[in-house]
C-alpha cells in the first residue's frame, strides 16, 4: 500500500511540474511575440486660442510599436480629466498629433502635469510643461 501511495504522489508531482513548465513556456513565448504600442511623446503644448477663447492641448507623438495607440482619456493633474469620444488614434509606426479642447481654467506660465491614458491600460505621464498663452 505504501508503494502505491508513493507512486501516486510522485506522479502528481511530475504532472504538476510539467503543467507549470508548459504554462511558463507559453507565457514567455507570448510576451516575446507581443509588441504593444510604444508611444514616444515628442512635444506637448498647452496654449490659449484667441479665436475661440479657450485653452487647447497639443500632443505630438510617435508610435514605435506594432499596434495602434488609442488615447481615450487625458488628465491635466489637479485641474481636469477629459474622456475623449471618439478616442484619438496614433497609427502603428507613424507620427500623429492629438488636439484636445480643454474646459478648465489655466494660468499662463504655470507648470502642469499631463497624462495620456491608452485603451491598452498604459499610462504615459508626460514631463511637466510650462503653459504659455499665445498672442
Amino acid at each position: 500500500m505504501n508503494r502505491f501511495i508513493a507512486v501516486v504522489v510522485l506522479l502528481a508531482v511530475a504532472i504538476s511540474l510539467v503543467a507549470a513548465g508548459v504554462a511558463w513556456l507559453v507565457t514567455t513565448y507570448y510576451s516575446m511575440m507581443w509588441r504593444p504600442e510604444i508611444l514616444k511623446v515628442l512635444e506637448v503644448d498647452l496654449y490659449y486660442n484667441t479665436t475661440d477663447s479657450s485653452w487647447w492641448l497639443r500632443v505630438e507623438a510617435l508610435n514605435e510599436g506594432e499596434a495602434d495607440a488609442e488615447v481615450y482619456k487625458v488628465e491635466v493633474h489637479n485641474v481636469e480629466v477629459l474622456i475623449l469620444s471618439p478616442p484619438k488614434v496614433v497609427k502603428a509606426g507613424s507620427r500623429g498629433g492629438i488636439y484636445v479642447k480643454l474646459g478648465g481654467s489655466y494660468t499662463p506660465e504655470t507648470t502642469y502635469t499631463i497624462r495620456l491614458y491608452l485603451r491598452s491600460g498604459t499610462v504615459y505621464p508626460v514631463l511637466e510643461r510650462v503653459v504659455r498663452a499665445s498672442a
